[in-house]
């Protein structure tokens, strides 16, 4: 028995794991300034990689634009969400070793609407921080969302036009994951999202930081509907536990 199971995960490691994609450090980087709309984005994308950093000695400041009152499955807006995200984010804070979690509230869903509200406080943010290494969402938002592509935008235009010599790192996955991620119908509102997708430069090896990536996962509790799509509970730990790199695109 023991042994299936550990046939069966070394064949889900090599099904998930892009090895054309170059290994990178990044220990290198002593301030990390990591920017998404919502709670959860950091665990999903990139929660290894800033545990990981963070215990290495790194300072890592975590930026979430939004309450995430709108994480429904409908999206519609749930008030009571506001206070229980909080609460998560700041559990997963913790357990990541964050060192600053910085909460905003621009509005779940209304990002496009504060461009320049938005970009002054980014600013002003990255000014404080003096961060070394940006890392935020690709121009496709991953799969759409208007959220995660008004972030992304943002803090590219801020790092050609204002912060050209801060390295910025998109969240990507490998290309076999990103081949099977189809833009939902309500959020694919341009041809182009596809084409702006950011394919991984380089990936970075989180080994036991795969442990409080998973736990912080299940954190979440109030996104497990989302988050655990199509995987069942007791599987979960096993098919994250599979996947001990995270990949990234670096913008030039």
């Amino acid at each position: 028995m023991l042994l299936s199971i550990l046939l069966l995960w070394m064949a889900g490691f090599l099904l998930v794991t892009d090895f054309s994609v170059p290994l990178r450090k990044a220990r290198q980087f002593k301030r990390i300034l990591v920017i998404f709309p919502h709670a959860d984005d950091e665990a999903v994308t990139c929660g290894g990689t800033l545990h990981h950093l963070a215990t290495g000695g790194s300072t890592v400041t975590l930026v979430l634009l939004t309450r995430g009152e709108r994480g429904t499955p409908d999206a519609t807006v749930d008030t009571k969400l506001r206070d229980i995200r909080m609460k998560e984010s700041q559990a997963v804070a913790t357990i990541l070793g964050i060192s600053t979690l910085i909460q905003e509230d621009f509005g779940d869903g209304e990002l496009q609407q504060k461009k320049l509200e938005l970009m002054t406080s980014i600013a002003r943010t990255i000014e404080q921080e003096k961060p070394d290494l940006l890392i935020t969402y690709d121009l496709s938002g991953f799969y759409g969302h208007p959220d995660h592509i008004t972030c992304s935008e943002i803090i590219t235009e801020l790092k050609k036009v204002s912060y050209p010599g801060i390295p910025l790192w998109y969240t990507t996955f490998p290309k076999s994951v990103l081949a099977r991620t189809g833009l939902p119908d309500d959020m694919n509102v341009s041809p182009s999202l596809q084409e702006r997708r950011a394919f991984p430069t380089h990936k970075l090896y989180i080994g036991v930081s795969v442990v409080p990536k998973i736990t912080s996962w299940y954190i979440y509790k109030s996104q497990r509907a989302s988050l655990m799509k199509g995987i069942k509970k007791y599987l979960l730990w096993m098919y994250l536990s599979m996947m001990l790199f995270e990949y990234f695109a670096e913008v030039s």
